[in-house]
């Protein structure tokens, strides 16, 4: 199967393999040595363009700034995610959010452009693709690769499984399928096409950047996911961080610096970027090497500079003693995940028969030593090919000689209108997952239903929001009308999948696979802190309510389309879009309210009582309702403030009885939200009073006006209940 591989999209090195005869990891010329099977995970600009792996690694010294390393970290994160945050300042490279999308969203720069951290993912997979592809053709296949089977960390959440999707098909991947790194792993060492034995196997995957750890049930062909635990932030790149650390100590200890942090902060910057990237690249090598010697030298060709520029070589003997008592505390974290896992799984740990050790950082002889005194040595077994045994197991799944069980990585919630959150898949249940709900609006009247969805994060012990939905009703509901919730989840191929449709009319229905942090989800946004700002100013009547709801509505219709079928977004809905989200905000300021209620007011006076007001008034008046129109309309907040302030002026200027006359009418206005039948009766009775006025009457517009007195005063004094704008559920 040519145009089908396996690929690890690793954090440090991406790995492609093949199952021909036998299953064969490619080598690329200009892969690292000596073997020349691992491609750098790594992405880095020149004046030639975006280069990737090798070069783009030697470049780290260079132009740090310019090299983007670790990108699966990133990937599917939010700017304002606290991890994140705190990951900054170990990373060279310029991180900041996306300028078109929320702070659930991220970019990285290279060479003034921004970037996606999907997009650099793409770039490595590029690679590797093309690696593969010269690697096969050299063996006689002549097919053109198309498709593959990426794997990821088990513990990935919904949205980093989403955007590596999205990066395996910007790379020009149709139809990836995703595959649990431990269960690769598993099927690498487990598969035995003829062999009828049973085995359960612990997985113990140390990477580049995760840890994972799984439960799997292997039987020749078929593998079967138990359980599984992990941490996305716990891997090679700690361990490089704690050597870091270290060097720092020791330096600032032998010439006596009291702050050494902020000594490298004061450095030139391009002295700096390159004395962190040299100090990088010496600390992987003195990890690697104290694996198999007792000390190791940590020697940065850049110095490091003291505040009168002076150098200060770094030469620095770390011991394998002083290593190990650095990473224990890592490595006796793997251990809790290894045991989570065989808690989820419900096995008994003495069921187990392998503890299967894969991955660059499980070579370390005291991660070993620590693994075989908590499961036993006769246990513990090394992948013989612990930095290829994922990519090989992804490449026998790509040829279609597997079966296999995967199950969910986390649980999964939907947020009620009290904000508790409701599970509705859990984790270890079977894949694929379909689950149906029925839930029930929150509110009479309710025309507009606010979905939000979370992930649980083990390590952090918290809901991570992971995405949301609007559904726009076609017209107010009664309390308690019910909602069908179908929710489907597949990590093999997809993201969670959530359908909503009212039950008594499923025509009204919306479905989404989420946005993450794109302008669709920054509208959203907005569209919900409008709701929350008018709900928490109370000022809403009725009618507000019903306003609101219908322009929140189509706001929320025309951000739901806002995006074609492949993805991405269609301009002329991005418009649509955005025009709804400015009628929505006219709705909710105070400057455009004010505006429309003297437009209305003014409009109204002239109406019911022209012989009132001069002509020259009228013209007046005439021009400046126009002009806030106008103004309006075209949502010129600054013109608008200045046009309300003389038409204020111009209301303040007419003559005191009409005054009283659009007094009249805001109390009818407020008489309409509380008792309709008393409002008609009073605007009848202005309705005469003006006729009165207009005839020249003046004994029936007195007695008119002292009938109307009594009914204003009552209305103008009391304050009208205030509505909210519903849009959860229950």
């Amino acid at each position: 199967m040519g145009n089908i591989v396996g690929i690890d999209l690793g954090t440090t090195n991406s790995v492609a393999a093949f199952k021909f005869a036998e299953v064969e990891v490619v080598t690329a010329d200009d892969n690292q040595a000596p073997d020349r099977k691992l491609t750098r995970s790594v992405v880095a600009t020149t004046q030639n363009g975006i280069i990737v792996g090798e070069t783009a690694y030697n470049q780290l010294k260079a132009d740090p700034e310019q090299t983007i390393i670790s990108i699966k970290r990133l990937i599917g994160r939010g700017f304002s995610d606290p991890v994140v945050q705190a990951q900054l300042a170990r990373l060279h490279y310029q991180v900041t959010q996306s300028t078109k999308g929320t702070d659930n969203s991220l970019s990285v720069w290279l060479g003034g452009t921004e970037y996606a951290p999907e997009d650099i993912s793409a770039e490595i997979l590029k690679k590797v693709v093309q690696n593969a592809q010269l690697y096969q053709s050299q063996k006689g296949q002549k097919s053109t690769i198309d498709r593959a089977v990426i794997t990821v960390p088990a513990y990935f959440s919904d949205k980093q499984r989403y955007t590596t999707q999205s990066a395996a098909k910007r790379a020009g991947l149709s139809e990836p399928e995703l595959l649990p790194e431990p269960t690769a792993a598993a099927i690498s060492y487990g598969f035995k096409p003829n062999a009828d034995d049973v085995k359960t196997i612990l997985v113990y995957d140390f990477g580049g950047g995760t840890f994972d750890s799984a439960l799997i049930t292997a039987a020749g062909t078929q593998f079967i996911e138990s359980g599984k635990a992990g941490d996305l932030w716990l891997g090679g790149d700690d361990i490089d961080d704690r050597i870091i650390e270290l060097v720092k100590q020791q330096v600032a200890a032998e010439e006596d610096l009291e702050n050494i942090d902020s000594l490298i902060e004061r450095m030139p910057h391009y002295q700096k970027v390159r004395f962190l990237g040299d100090l990088k690249m010496a600390v992987e090598k003195a990890k690697i090497d104290l694996s198999s010697s007792l000390t190791a030298k940590i020697i940065p060709a850049t110095p490091l500079l003291d505040d009168l520029g002076m150098a200060i070589p770094i030469d620095v003997t770390v011991t394998r003693a002083q290593f190990e008592a650095m990473i224990l505390p890592l490595v006796e974290r793997t251990i809790s995940i290894c045991q989570e896992a065989i808690k989820y799984s419900d096995y008994p740990a003495d069921a187990i028969d392998t503890i299967l050790m894969v991955g660059g950082s499980s070579q370390i002889p005291l991660v070993q030593e620590r693994v075989k005194a908590a499961f036993g040595a006769d246990k513990v077994v090394v992948h013989p090919r612990p930095m290829y045994a994922v990519a090989e197991g992804a490449a026998i799944v790509a040829a279609g000689l597997t079966e296999k069980v995967g199950t969910v990585s986390r649980d999964y919630f939907i947020e009620l209108a009290d904000r508790t959150h409701y599970k509705i898949i859990q984790q270890g249940d079977i894949l694929p997952v379909s689950n149906n709900y029925t839930f029930k609006t929150e509110a009479d009247g309710q025309s507009l239903i606010h979905f939000k969805f979370f992930n649980t994060d083990l390590v952090n012990q918290q809901n991570e929001k992971i995405g949301e939905m609007w559904l726009a009703l076609d017209r107010p509901y009664p309390e308690q009308t019910e909602v069908a919730v179908t929710v489907e989840l597949d990590e093999k191929n997809s993201s969670l999948q959530i359908t909503a449709a009212l039950k008594n009319n499923p025509k009204i229905v919306v479905s989404s696979s989420f946005s993450y942090g794109g302008e669709d989800e920054k509208i959203a946004q907005k569209v919900e802190q409008i709701i929350k700002d008018l709900n928490d100013e109370g000022r809403l009547t009725e009618r507000g309510v019903r306003e609101a709801y219908r322009i929140a509505g189509e706001t929320v219709q025309a951000t739901n389309q806002i995006r074609d079928r492949d993805g991405q977004i269609a301009e002329d809905r991005r418009q649509l879009a955005r025009q709804k989200l400015k009628e929505l905000e006219k709705l909710a300021s105070n400057d455009y309210n004010l505006a429309q209620s003297l437009v209305s007011d003014l409009g109204f006076v002239l109406h019911v009582c022209p012989s009132l007001i001069s002509e020259e008034q009228k013209g007046k008046i005439i021009s400046l309702c126009d002009q806030l129109k106008k103004a309006i309309a075209d949502s010129n907040l600054e013109v608008v403030r200045e046009l309300s302030a003389d038409a204020t002026r111009e209301f303040e200027q007419l003559p005191e009885l009409v005054k009283f006359i659009s007094v009249c009418a805001d109390a009818i206005s407020q008489a309409r939200s509380i008792n309709p039948l008393q409002a008609n009766v009073m605007r009848h009775k202005l309705d005469q009073m003006c006729n009165a006025i207009e005839r020249g009457n003046t004994y029936q517009a007195e007695q008119t006006l002292q009938e109307l007195l009594p009914d204003v005063r009552q209305y103008l004094d009391r304050d009208l209940p205030a509505k909210a704008i519903a849009i959860g559920i229950k």
